[in-house]
């Protein structure tokens, strides 16, 4: 037995994850950094998808961590920036090309243009970068001089491409007028398995005044005095205008009588034609499939083997699945039939769905740590983790409440209206709602209540919030635990092991002090208040008078990407900007 789970089903994946990050609900993302400790070895290790280490370790090394905003996710693709006499590959519907090199993108003065290549001229190196200025969202296709087709397909502002582009990968971005203008289903390009040969009836010319419409017949054209007297010779031939009056017009011809040059078209030309219309007569292509409207043309390499050297699309139809393909030409020749296959568009067509048909298979997340984050994320000490975690719960938030109605209940859940936000109350007394395993952002200005499954029994509007006593919005977290204390004797040591009365019954690590709190990471065991901590390399004491809690609730939430890195020092006069891949 064999299985395939197909890029697409990869891609949906990713959008999901990217839907669930920006849609407006309760779920919510979070960038942490964590583990200012030494590795145990001096060496990076791997990460052990275990409880452990994901949930355990992740939480007890927490440092502090910031919301992913709309702005800070984008899905992504392998990188593939344009480059002089690089062979790109053609798209190909009946190929594998996700993961390979069929687009590129494109610098240009203020964005990154993305192109997808639709011909690669017979395998040839690419010579000429494609170029926004010389297309339009509108435009089926654009061909650069080196004979390369490209679909023009979205750009992406250097500020985004900064943002989320990585040694491997580069963002997605879409243009609604592409979206509008793609084509479901059509023939882009004909591939030619066997070039076959014999292809005799090949013939170029100019049409004379008295050639034209024999006897006002619009269906009656007599062709150059060189071409074959065999009747039937140009039967099932294609007859396409490249210049003068009705340019770019083709037509089938149905019948030849040789003795007069004479040919038959399959219907009246939409303009007519003139002495300055000069025509090609080339084997036509027979495509028979679902969809509509699709047309072709060989043209023939002349010589001893007049063999087909490329298959022209004169009109790409639409609603195609499938189609076979037939050269038509009465040669009364043929030894070996041309072998045709046709390459359709994606369903939707080309530049409908970016992101699916470049195989966005990976997630970038992109979050800078911008100094301070306004005092809620410490700039001392280092990290060696980040990570993304999800939907984590607040552990103690502060309501003000006023138009209080009714009695809020210990214990049971209060909801706000607009934002979904929820959480369960610790404590009601007076304007003062207090709150645990808080779900999502409250909203100030808006209300809470109270239900018992039939009608609220308890209502209020939000004034302000707070968090740990800190007036600040659920965009940032700071999951060290802090202490006031009393400093008796000594300084405490960056990274060392503090412990209280029994190091077996209460220790944590000193991460840093500042003018308000001692703070530590990895805390086991309850350090009390008005007792002593000792710091186990520096014999630093100090006495503790009261403590905050993590703004988390421990363990709380999913951590869903975890990695180690070399240490990043902190200080107050710098930003890092995290970039994070989530492949699929």
């Amino acid at each position: 037995m064999t299985t395939l789970l197909p890029s697409h089903l990869k891609t949906h994946i990713a959008s999901q994850l990217k839907e669930s990050i920006t849609e407006s609900s309760n779920t919510a993302y979070y960038v942490f950094a964590g583990k200012h400790t030494a590795y145990a070895n001096g060496s990076i290790p791997t990460p052990v998808d275990s409880y452990q280490t994901t949930l355990y370790d992740a939480y007890n090394n927490m440092v502090f961590g910031k919301r992913v905003s709309n702005s800070d996710v984008s899905l992504l693709i392998p990188r593939v920036e344009w480059s002089a006499n690089v062979i790109y590959n053609s798209y190909d519907s009946s190929e594998v090309v996700v993961n390979t090199n069929f687009y590129v993108a494109v610098q240009g003065t203020a964005q990154h243009d993305v192109f997808k290549v639709i011909d690669n001229n017979d395998q040839t190196p690419s010579l000429v970068a494609p170029n926004v200025a010389e297309t339009s969202p509108s435009d089926e296709f654009y061909q650069t001089s080196d004979g390369y087709v490209w679909k023009y397909m979205y750009s992406v502002a250097n500020t985004v491409w900064d943002k989320f582009v990585t040694d491997d990968y580069m963002p997605v971005g879409s243009n609604t007028q592409v979206e509008g203008n793609a084509v479901s289903g059509a023939i882009d390009r004909i591939k030619i398995v066997e070039r076959g040969s014999n292809y005799n009836a090949v013939l170029d010319g100019q049409f004379t005044a008295d050639q034209i419409q024999i006897g006002g017949n619009p269906l009656f054209y007599v062709i150059d005095s060189s071409a074959s007297p065999n009747n039937d010779f140009y039967t099932d031939s294609n007859i396409y205008i490249t210049s003068g009056s009705g340019a770019g017009q083709f037509k089938k011809i149905t019948d030849y009588i040789g003795a007069y040059r004479r040919i038959v078209v399959n219907n009246a030309f939409t303009t007519a034609l003139s002495n300055t219309s000069t025509y090609e007569i080339r084997p036509s292509v027979d495509i028979d499939g679902d969809g509509t409207g699709a047309a072709a043309r060989c043209l023939i390499e002349t010589g001893s083997s007049n063999s087909v050297s490329a298959v022209e699309i004169l009109s790409r139809g639409s609603g195609y699945s499938y189609a076979t393909l037939t050269v038509r030409a009465n040669t009364g020749g043929i030894s070996n039939a041309a072998v045709l296959v046709p390459v359709i568009a994606p369903p939707g067509g080309h530049g409908s769905n970016a992101a699916l048909e470049l195989g966005a298979t990976a997630v970038g997340i992109s979050v800078k740590f911008a100094n301070n984050e306004s005092n809620n994320i410490p700039t001392t000490n280092d990290y060696r983790t980040i990570g993304v975690l999800r939907d984590p719960l607040f552990a103690n938030v502060h309501l003000t409440l006023t138009n209080i109605s009714g009695v809020f209940t210990v214990g049971d859940t209060v909801t706000q209206v607009n934002s979904n936000a929820m959480g369960t109350i610790t404590s009601f007394e007076g304007s003062s709602l207090y709150l645990t395993n808080v779900r999502g952002e409250i909203v100030q200005g808006q209300t809470v209540y109270q239900s018992n499954g039939v009608a609220n029994v308890a209502t209020a509007n939000v004034s302000l919030y707070e968090i740990n006593n800190v007036v600040k919005n659920f965009d940032t977290f700071d999951q060290r635990f802090k202490y006031s204390v009393n400093y008796i004797s000594g300084t405490f040591q960056a990274d060392e092991a503090v412990y209280q009365n029994n190091i077996f019954l209460a220790n944590g690590v000193y991460h840093s002090n500042d003018a308000t709190f001692f703070t530590m990471t990895n805390v086991k065991g309850v350090i009390n208040a008005e007792e002593e901590v000792v710091g186990v390399t520096s014999s630093a004491r100090a006495n503790v008078t009261g403590r905050v809690e993590p703004d988390l609730v421990k363990y709380s939430g999913d951590v869903i990407f975890l990695e180690y890195i070399d240490p990043v020092t902190r200080s107050n006069t710098q930003s890092e900007q995290i970039k994070i891949v989530l492949k699929f």
